[in-house]
Formats: structure tokens, C-alpha cells, sequence
């Protein structure tokens, strides 16, 4: 009857392979094996995902992550489709096909209900637009009236835009005196084993710089995220910190990771206690700057709450706070904003902002644009197999 998608796909996967993963649910209810291959065939045509087929859902970005766990759910055929954030990792080729997909369910006469932060892939689309604040209905609008709200009025209510915002950012390199914080030069990034993600990227970023990288899913945007930390090495090409070239194993102290999934970097039992663990190989040790942190991301009230009994917007806030008391020349942000709402998605750009006048080197690796436009000087374009 009812199929749901969650917010981290990670958390509803059974499977190692997304044939298996799309399957399962089936198999789960004993299908017959025809009715399931003609299921299958039927979910990998229409949700348009034939690259998808046959593999490894380690090696998936987290966009294709969520599409796999769409599909899943897809092919069971539910009457009622709840869907929770599902265009948080998805790229705008991505929720454009998002919308070709809810407009179809709706089409079959199927129930679909959204929960979401970004409302403008569904402007067109839903019926009526509930508002909740502290597990209580605030407010009811139909589609029509919804739509004549202004922007303020929507920013008020703490909302996304209803309209997209257009990506209007250059992708050329300032000329400077001053040396680069970070610096790639023919950069060839990938798994050993296999053909490169991305090759011939070469780039700078300086000092007090907010740069955004963009790109299609599965371009290898967070492989160039790990891979300028240490935590992957190159197939090729050249790092250079301060104009001088880390190998990968020295980078982890020169560059910090907000992982897309802060479920990957979240240790203690307390929001607190995470903040503070970040300052633990820090002469200075000011704990005054953690309280601010907290204010500043709307954190204080979850101070002592164990970080995997929070939201998933509060875990990313929670990541970006160890990332802003971290003593690193520069700091990536691995769609930081995916599943926040405007005020939030305001907070965690003055931050960066702030960190940025602190002379950080801050790439900013997102689908965002409202955040990309609010912070960024220029954009990165990360392209498959290519980029310059």
C-alpha cells in the first residue's frame, strides 16, 4: 500500500548491487519471477536509470544512491508514495527527472506526499502545501494560494524559494599576487582498478575564497572532495598545498571534509562532545567559541544530545561546527545545505562567510544555488571523464 523513500538512502539499502536492491522489495513479498523481471524492466525504462543497472551501490554517488532507493520502491507499485527529501542530492538535470516521475505517479492516480525544504521542483505539482513547525500543523495552503505569496513572505516562514534560482556565477580563476591555498594540476581522480572519474582538472583556490563545485551525480565531485584530503590518492596528476605538492597521506592536515553522510564523522555521545573533540589537538582550546558555534547554527537546545538521535539537517549542522573549529587551511563542504531549510541554509552561510574572512580556502561542493549565489565568488565545473 504505501512505499517510502527516506532522507539517507544508506539506511534502506538490503543489497550490495542495485539490480538486487531494486528486486528486493518484490522478492520480499514472494512476486513470481516473470511479474518481477517484467517489473524491473519496466522500472529501469520509465525511471530512465539504464546506467544505473548492475552496480555496486558503494561506488554510487549520493544522488544515485537516492535514485536506486526511488526505484525500490517504484517497482512495488504502492497506492501511496512518501517521499522524504528526495531531491536533497540531486543534481538539476536530476529533479527535473524527478518531476517527469511525480508527475507520472500522479498521472496513474497514485498518493504521493513530499516532505521537503526546496519546493521549487514541485511548484506545479502538489495539490496543497502543509506547513509543520515543532511536530504541529502551523498552516494550510492550497497549490493556487501558495503561489501568491510573495518571496519575503515565504522567507519569513523560514521556506525555500517557489521559484528556481538561476546558477550565475563565472567559472574563471582571479588573477592574484598572492600563492594559492590549494592547487591541482592535471589531475586524473578514480578507484586504482578502474577507468578515471575525472581527468585534466586543474584549478587554484586562495586564501578567504568560497569557490562552489558543481556538476552532474556521479561526476566525481566527492571523489575530488577525498581525494584533495587524503582520503583517496589521485591516479595522476599533482596536489600542491602552498605551492608545494602533499602527497596524500600529509593532506588530512591540511584539508577538512564535511562528508555528504555525516553519519561518517559523527563519534560521541553528545553534540557538545563532538564540538569539543574537534579542538582536542589544539593548543588554544577555547570552548567560549563552541557555545557561539552552537548559537550560531541553532544548535544550543541539542547540546546534549547524542548526535545520531538528531534530524538529519542537525547532523550536517552539527558536522559543519567541527568543521568551523578545525585548524585546517581548507575546508570542504560536501553539499552542506542538502537537507536544511532557509534559515538554517542562512546560518550555515554566515559561517562559511565568516570562516572565509578568516583567510579559509573553502570549496563548496552543492546543487544549491541559493546557497552557491549567497556565497560564492566563482564555480568550479566538475565534467565525466573530463574537466578544466
Amino acid at each position: 500500500k504505501i512505499g517510502s523513500v527516506f532522507q539517507n538512502p544508506r539506511s534502506q539499502f538490503f543489497s550490495l548491487d542495485t539490480d538486487s536492491e531494486i528486486v528486493f522489495g518484490m522478492e520480499n513479498k514472494g512476486m513470481p519471477y516473470q511479474v518481477m523481471l517484467d517489473r524491473y524492466q519496466q522500472t529501469i525504462r520509465e525511471l530512465h536509470i539504464e546506467k544505473l543497472k548492475d552496480r555496486n551501490l558503494f561506488d554510487l554517488s549520493g544522488g544515485q544512491k537516492q535514485t536506486i532507493a526511488f526505484a525500490s520502491v517504484y517497482a512495488l507499485n504502492p497506492d501511496i508514495f512518501v517521499l522524504d527529501e528526495p531531491s536533497s542530492n540531486l543534481d538539476p538535470e536530476a529533479i527535473q527527472e524527478l518531476r517527469r516521475l511525480l508527475l507520472l505517479i500522479k498521472a496513474q492516480g497514485k498518493t504521493i506526499i513530499v516532505s521537503e525544504h526546496r519546493l521549487y521542483f514541485l511548484n506545479g505539482i502538489a495539490d496543497r502545501i502543509v506547513l509543520m513547525e515543532h511536530g504541529k500543523l502551523k498552516q494550510s495552503w492550497s497549490a493556487s494560494d501558495f503561489a501568491l505569496l510573495s518571496t519575503e513572505q515565504i522567507k519569513a516562514l523560514g521556506l525555500r524559494s517557489y521559484t528556481p534560482t538561476r546558477l550565475e556565477l563565472p567559472e574563471t580563476t582571479p588573477s592574484r599576487n598572492d600563492s594559492p591555498a590549494v592547487e591541482v594540476r592535471d589531475l586524473a581522480i578514480g578507484y586504482e582498478k578502474g577507468e578515471p572519474v575525472a581527468q585534466h582538472l586543474n584549478f587554484c583556490v586562495y586564501p578567504g575564497e568560497i569557490v562552489g563545485v558543481v556538476g552532474k551525480n556521479g561526476c566525481g565531485k566527492s571523489t575530488l572532495a577525498r581525494t584533495l584530503c587524503g582520503l583517496q590518492k589521485e591516479l595522476h596528476g599533482e596536489v600542491l598545498y602552498k605551492n608545494s605538492t602533499v602527497p596524500s597521506k600529509r593532506r588530512i592536515k591540511k584539508a577538512y571534509l564535511v562528508m555528504q553522510d555525516p553519519d561518517y564523522q559523527l563519534f560521541t555521545d553528545s553534540v557538545y562532545q563532538e564540538l569539543l573533540l574537534a579542538l582536542s589537538d589544539q593548543k588554544d582550546k577555547d570552548e567560549k567559541r563552541i557555545d557561539d558555534i552552537l548559537d550560531e547554527l541553532n544548535l544550543t537546545i541539542y547540546k546534549e544530545r547524542h548526535p545520531m538521535s538528531l534530524s538529519g539537517g542537525q547532523k550536517q549542522r552539527t558536522a559543519i561546527g567541527v568543521a568551523a573549529l578545525r585548524d585546517a587551511e581548507v575546508l570542504i563542504f560536501d553539499e552542506p545545505t542538502s537537507g536544511l531549510d532557509y534559515k538554517n541554509m542562512e546560518s550555515v552561510a554566515g559561517i562559511l562567510s565568516a570562516l572565509s574572512k578568516r583567510g579559509k580556502a573553502i570549496l563548496v561542493i552543492s546543487h544549491d544555488n541559493e546557497l552557491l549565489m549567497k556565497i560564492c565568488s566563482r564555480v568550479i565545473r566538475v565534467d565525466e571523464r573530463t574537466s578544466s
